[in-house]
């Protein structure tokens, strides 16, 4: 864990406002001067508008404390009651012994009612984490903000030893952990939280039929980041059951059972009207693309031939006119099925060219955690544009648009009026983490370790940049300055570029 102590100190004349600059989960010291016995209030928060810390009926920090000072030079500890999840249901994960008491996340401070020198005291708590290990930068100076915030969302929720979803309920998801784990393993080469996460997943799966089914793409992720094989084979004990056997049809297609329900996309409003009903097109294509996962991890042709099976039964239910239907029967296409019909290979070759030109007239009609799907296709099928304007966008969906409204960690939906009640801490908002690094610049493993990976920058990427991923074996760096560029292939990797096989050591690029 590490511990950083922020100070600030000055004159209060009744009202003294406080920003620490980017909200972190931490504890406030108030050291005051007090003239005699009297009560004061004390006030911590992530929003602020005009100096004044915001109370909005969200899940966004806001903690109120009368506090009775006394005569004297004194230091007084802000309380932060213990935290309850939004709802309970499953294990939640221990607060950090080395933070002493509990935390919250906080940008703001207020002392009320006090007049004379006022001393705060910030104490803030980051998981391991070497900000040094990777970097961005670039000639587009809101690419560059994007990044930082991004990075900073996956460093500041990294507290618990576990990817949490958000204060809001501060537990393990497997459909956040997807986006979390990815932009960790982009922004350090630790592995240590992912790892925590999947055994914590053994014993808790949450309710979603794609939040599941997703798992062995967790574990798979692990592996070609990591090149760490053992945890793998002891999840391997227990990841079939992820597949859902108990869900599957005579038809081999899934239904939720209520207990486990489809969720495509959250909230509801962000699922560009998708037809839901008992069999749907999303979850099965999950749980085409976990049985190629499950493949991929053992090697066992019996998930191909499960995949195989899963696929020939979507397109035979619910393929029409080369596109995917929502459901069975429902003559309506969501942009989430055009989506994972590319994103798990279940298009034909020849259909692929239409159902991009759908995609990209739907632009960004999905959730912040279905832009991760989104953008993923538009960078493997050729959309670089598309790619370069969603992530860059300044709309209401958007994450300038989540900087704008005053977030300084990545939020739970696009904003208020997407999701009323949402926490600022969430980072499956943070998609950018690794889809600059992954996609923009092209820097992924293809096989285990880094043994072997990629470093093709999509043709919209700045006329200058220079990024520094983690590996297990060292740092990558590729730099692009007009149409030169330079890759360092870190001793015991190799790159591919185009049609070149990259030896570890420093090479010249030209794109």
């Amino acid at each position: 864990m590490q511990k950083i102590v922020e100070e600030q100190t000055r004159e209060i004349k009744g009202h003294g406002f406080f920003d620490f600059g980017k909200a972190a989960y931490g504890t406030l010291e108030v050291e005051l001067d007090g003239k005699y016995a009297e009560n004061i209030e004390l006030v911590i928060g992530e929003e602020a508008q005009n100096g004044m810390i915001l109370h909005t009926p969200g899940w966004t920090t806001f903690m109120m404390e009368r506090l009775k000072i006394t005569n004297g030079h004194h230091t007084y500890l802000f309380h932060i009651p213990e935290h309850l999840p939004a709802y309970d249901g499953l294990p939640h994960p221990a607060l950090p012994p080395e933070c002493g008491s509990e935390i919250a996340p906080f940008r703001y401070a207020e002392v009320n009612h006090y007049y004379g020198k006022a001393t705060l005291r910030r104490t803030v708590w980051f998981g391991d984490w070497n900000d040094e290990a990777s970097h961005f930068e670039s000639s587009d100076s809101d690419l560059n903000k994007i990044w930082d915030f991004c990075k900073y969302s996956i460093k500041a929720t990294n507290v618990f030893g576990v990817y949490i979803d958000g204060e809001r309920e501060r537990q393990p998801y497997e459909a956040d952990s997807y986006i979390n784990q990815l932009g960790h393993f982009c922004c350090d080469a630790n592995y240590n939280t992912a790892r925590r996460t999947m055994d914590f997943f053994e014993n808790y799966p949450t309710w979603p039929t794609e939040w599941r089914l997703i798992t062995p793409v967790l574990a798979q992720d692990y592996w070609l980041y990591s090149g760490d094989r053992s945890p793998v084979d002891r999840w391997l004990k227990w990841l079939p059951s992820r597949l859902l056997p108990e869900l599957a049809g005579a038809d081999g297609l899934l239904r939720g059972n209520g207990r486990i329900r489809d969720i495509v996309d959250w909230p509801q409003q962000d699922r560009d009207g998708y037809c839901m009903k008992e069999c749907n097109f999303v979850p099965n294509a999950y749980y085409y693309g976990s049985c190629l996962a499950m493949y991929e991890l053992t090697c066992d042709n019996k998930y191909k031939a499960l995949a195989a099976s899963v696929r020939k039964e979507l397109r035979k239910q619910m393929w029409v006119n080369g596109f995917p239907e929502d459901s069975p029967g429902a003559g309506h296409t969501a942009l989430h099925s055009a989506v994972f019909a590319l994103r798990f290979g279940i298009a034909e070759p020849d259909e692929v060219p239409a159902l991009l030109d759908f995609i990209a007239g739907k632009g960004m009609a999905c959730s912040v955690y279905g832009a991760q799907f989104l953008l993923e296709v538009c960078a493997m099928y050729g959309l670089d544009e598309l790619f370069y304007q969603l992530l860059t966008g300044k709309g209401p969906r958007s994450w300038l648009n989540m900087m704008a409204q005053g977030a300084t960690i990545s939020m739970e939906s696009w904003g208020e009026w997407d999701k009323p009640f949402q926490d600022w801490t969430h980072a499956w908002g943070a998609a950018p983490a690794n889809l600059i690094p992954r996609w923009l610049c092209g820097v992924r493993p293809v096989k285990p370790g880094f043994e072997l990976f990629t470093a093709e920058p999509l043709k919209t990427a700045p006329e200058e940049f220079l990024l520094r991923a983690p590996t297990p074996k060292g740092s990558i760096t590729l730099e692009f300055s007009g149409k030169q560029g330079k890759l360092v292939v870190p001793e015991g990797t190799e790159a591919l570029y185009g049609d070149r096989r990259l030896a570890p050591g420093s090479h010249t690029l030209l794109r």
